[in-house]
Parts: C-alpha cells; sequence; structure tokens
C-alpha cells in the first residue's frame, strides 16, 4: 500500500510529459502552417487565436487534474462505534429490536426459542446489570482453588486429575463499593483432549465470551496453543487479569523472572499491572512432627479486581452486552441463510426434475439449452424472489440464457451427457438404443445442468446480484467441482434411471 503515492506520482509524470509533447507538437503545426499562410494577415490571425485559445483550455486541464491528484484519497472508514454509556445501550437496544424482527422469519422453533430466551436474558442484563467475572486457564491450573479462595469458603471440588471441573459453576461474590454481587464462574479447563475436553472447552469459551471480566489462570509459562485463544477474546474488547497461580512452588527468585517473562508474552494485550501472582491453595508444610497449611495469597488479585470492576465495571458491562447483541444477531443471520438456502435447494430440486421430465418427454437430438434456459428462466424469477430480487420473467429469461451460454462456452454440455452416459450404463441395468440410448442421457443431463445453473444463481443472489471477482464462470466451475465431489450426480442418475426404467416409462416428474 504504501508504493501507491509513487504509481500516482509517476502517473502525473507520464500525463505531463504526454501534455508537454502535444503542446510542442501543437505549437510547431501552427507555426508551419503561420508560415504558409503570412501573406494572409485574417487567416495567420484566426490560426494564432485558435492556437491561444487551445493552450488556455490545456492549461485548464493540467490544473484541474494537478488539483485532483493533491487531494487525499476518500478513505473507507468503518462505521463510528459506540463511545458513550448512553450509544452503547442505545446501539445494544437497537440490536436486539432487529434480533426481535429476525426471530419472526425464523421457521425452525427449537432455535427461535433458544436465540428468543438469550435475547430475553440480554435485555434484563441492559435494565439491571449484574457484573460476570469468568475464571478460564487450562485444566488443574487451579481455577477451582482460586474460586474458591477469592469467595474465602469451599465452592467447588478440587483435585489433582486433569480437568476436575466438568461443568461451568456460578456464584455470587460481594466486593466492596460494587452495589450487586458479583457473578464469578467457575469454567472446564481448555486444551482437554477427546471429545468430552472438546466440549468442555467449547463451553469455556462461550462463557468467557460472554465475560465482562476474565481472569486468566496459569501454573507456569505461557504456552502459544494458551495465547492464541487469549489474544482471540482480547480481539473481541475482553478485558483481562493473568493470574499466575502456584506461585508457592517458585523460590522468589524464580517467581519474579516467570512474572516478567508473562508480562512480555502477554504485552500489549494484557498491561503488566493486570500481570499477578496468586497462592490459592498453597502446598502444606511440614515443621517438625506437625503440618501446617498456609493461608491463600490472593489477596492482590482480589484488589486488583474490585479496582477494575469499581472504575470500569459500568462499561465493560455495556461494551459486554453490545458485543452479545451484535453475536446474536450474526447468530440469527446465519440461521436465516441457511433456512433460506434450504428453501432455495427445494425449488432446484423441483426444476431440475421438471426439465428432467420434459426433456424425457420431448427428446432432441442434443440437449436444447435454449429450451432449458425457458424453463430455468422462472427458476430464476422465484429464486430472485426468495432473496428479496424481484425481476420479472423477461429478466430471468436473459439471466438463464447467459448462464446457459457459459456453460456451452465451458464446455460442460459435452460433459454433463458423458459423466450421464457412463453413469446410465451402470445404473440403468438395461441395453437401450435409438430413443431409449439418447432420450434418458439428454434428460439426467438436462437436470443436472438445471442443478448446476440453480446453485450459481443462489451465490449470485447471495452476493446481492454479483458474480464476484472471477465472473460467471469462476462461480460455475466452483459449482461443477462441488457437485461432483458431493456425489450427487451418481445419485441423481441413479433415481432418474428408476422413475424412468423401473416404473415402466411414467413421468421422471412424479416421485
Amino acid at each position: 500500500m504504501r508504493s501507491l503515492p509513487y504509481l500516482r506520482l509517476l502517473l502525473l509524470l507520464a500525463l505531463l510529459a504526454s501534455f508537454t509533447g502535444l503542446i510542442v507538437w501543437l505549437i510547431q503545426s501552427f507555426l508551419d502552417l503561420y508560415y504558409a499562410t503570412r501573406y494572409h494577415p485574417i487567416l495567420g490571425g484566426l490560426l494564432i487565436g485558435v492556437l491561444v485559445l487551445l493552450l488556455l483550455v490545456f492549461l485548464a486541464a493540467a490544473i484541474y487534474y494537478l488539483f485532483l491528484f493533491r487531494q487525499p484519497a476518500p478513505s473507507r472508514r468503518p462505521p463510528a462505534l459506540p463511545e458513550t454509556a448512553l450509544e452503547k445501550r442505545k446501539a445494544a437496544q437497537q440490536n436486539l429490536a432487529q434480533l426481535e424482527a429476525q426471530l419472526a422469519q425464523i421457521q425452525d422453533e427449537v432455535a427461535r426459542a433458544a436465540l428468543a430466551e438469550r435475547s430475553a436474558l440480554l435485555a434484563q442484563q441492559l435494565a439491571q446489570p449484574q457484573l460476570k467475572v469468568v475464571v478460564f486457564g487450562t485444566g488443574s491450573a487451579g481455577k477451582t482453588s482460586l474460586v474458591n479462595a477469592l469467595l474465602g469458603r469451599r465452592a467447588g471440588a478440587v483435585g489433582a486429575t486433569l480437568g476436575t471441573t466438568q461443568a461451568v459453576a456460578c456464584y455470587d461474590w460481594n466486593l466492596p463499593g460494587i452495589p450487586q454481587p458479583v457473578q464469578i464462574l467457575d469454567c472446564p479447563g481448555i486444551l482437554e483432549i477427546g471429545p468430552a475436553g472438546v466440549m468442555r472447552e467449547q463451553e469455556a469459551q462461550a462463557q468467557a465470551q460472554a465475560a465482562d471480566l476474565l481472569l486468566v489462570v496459569v501454573d507456569g509459562d505461557l504456552r502459544q496453543s494458551e495465547v492464541d485463544p487469549l489474544r482471540r477474546l482480547i480481539a473481541l474488547g475482553k478485558r483481562a487479569l493473568l493470574i499466575l497461580n502456584k506461585a508457592d512452588r517458585y523460590t522468589s527468585e524464580e517467581r519474579q523472572i516467570l512474572l516478567q517473562r508473562l508480562r512480555e508474552r502477554v504485552y500489549p494485550l494484557i498491561p503488566p499491572q493486570d500481570v499477578l501472582m496468586a497462592a490459592a491453595a498453597p502446598a502444606p508444610v511440614r515443621v517438625g512432627s506437625q503440618t501446617w497449611r498456609p493461608e491463600p495469597e490472593v489477596a492482590a488479585v482480589r484488589d486488583r479486581v474490585q479496582a477494575v470492576l469499581y472504575a470500569e465495571g459500568g462499561s465493560l458491562a455495556l461494551d459486554n452486552a453490545l458485543l452479545q447483541s451484535q453475536q446474536l444477531g450474526e447468530e440469527a443471520k446465519r440461521i436465516l441463510q441457511a433456512q433460506l438456502r434450504r428453501q432455495a435447494e427445494e425449488v432446484i430440486d423441483r426444476f431440475q426434475w421438471i426439465v428432467t421430465g420434459v426433456v424425457f418427454a420431448n427428446p432432441i437430438p442434443a440437449v436444447d439449452l435454449l429450451a432449458i434456459a425457458a424453463i430455468n428462466a422462472q427458476m430464476v424469477v422465484e429464486l430472485g424472489s426468495l432473496y428479496g430480487c424481484k425481476m420479472d420473467l423477461q429478466q430471468g429469461r436473459e439471466l438463464a440464457l447467459s448462464l446457459a451460454k457459459t456453460l456451452a462456452g465451458l464446455g460442460l454440455v459435452e460433459g454433463a451427457i458423458q459423466l450421464t452416459t457412463g453413469i446410465l450404463a451402470t445404473v440403468a441395468e438395461v441395453s437401450v438404443v435409438g430413443f431409449l440410448a439418447t432420450a434418458p442421457i439428454q434428460a439426467a443431463s438436462a437436470g443436472y445442468l438445471t442443478r448446476i445453473a440453480g446453485k450459481s444463481f443462489i451465490e449470485y443472489f447471495q452476493h446481492n446480484q454479483s458474480w464476484g471477482e472471477g465472473g460467471m464462470q469462476a462461480v460455475v466451475k466452483a459449482q461443477v467441482q462441488n457437485t461432483q465431489k458431493s456425489g450427487w450426480l451418481k445419485e441423481f442418475v441413479r433415481e432418474a434411471s428408476r422413475r424412468i426404467f423401473r416404473n415402466g416409462m411414467a413421468n421422471p416428474r412424479d416421485p
């Protein structure tokens, strides 16, 4: 991107050189004409006047384009993010209102109910905020011990086994200066092996994304596999403290070295003052014949959490509510897109069998792209209507014809016939000649091409009536590759042969 100003400068110099050469040539040409007509004062004066006028035009054009060159290129700035508390609250409420409209369109009752429940909880959180602190980290880093020490009571089970915490546990935590009890959540560990470990990690990640403040707990130096999820959470705008737990296992010198290393590793994701040490469950110390258990050392963590929530709690809660409302909207959008795609697939399925039946009932020497395009025009209109693009049959016909020409230009018509011939010979279990040899092949090929066209038009309408950078050909090629990889064609030809041959030459459009 830094080379762009140099390219613009070179372009300007090239234009100036062209202008200079053109002006020199123009002056020379007019001088030659002037010398040729110097004995005719009126004609010579007229030529001089025209020359001066052209020079003034060129000069004005040069000044104009030089002015444009000096203007900074228009920047595409992203929409301004809400900054004040009022703006954040209003933006979150607007997102929830849009979500309400999206929910009315979702047909899946289970998905709609789940989103509605989460939306109601978020609306309640906006009305009556309760701060949420999530304790996050690898298994057996001492997360539950830290929660117990911060609460001052044994709230959750601890153990030496990796992944002692199997499910999210939520507790109320009273902190001085915070009006309402803070929710502190003890999450399962991340980076655990096995399907159950993956599911627990997904739950921990979901809770971390919904946190107002994260306590990331480690018991040693950070690995890259621990830094990556932390970086993703910070990128979402999460506020985090990094806690080096089990500090009692290290000497005083080792603690300082490790603490400095951790601060360097997470900077600038987490500022140095937010990297703290703790000993949530110090190891017992044997003195003579007696065993003494030291008190937990978590005062620094408790004080820092209290200070952050007291100073930033309101802003953190609004930031989190805004993020949650945006994520709910994105999730609803994905559900609606999947729902819309299923409806579009149903339209394509219907039209591929219509085309198959029409071509089989009226066999032609080769697949007639014009006839197929005429039927596909109605498919285009219906697909466009699903995606909110209203068009008439003539517009649908033009789009269908243009795609039919692309199919022919890419050699997909002959390829479809060859593929269908080979598959049909395998699955039909008959030896056919003449009419029976051509009609089923052409019918199945036409249905296959209709499906390719329909899938291509889904991409076209999904991208706001745009074929993208690669154009129509790139979209069509991608759909052909996806269809061939999925094995759909073989199953389609098998079903087509069943309808054609085993039903006594019945109409393939009938189920």
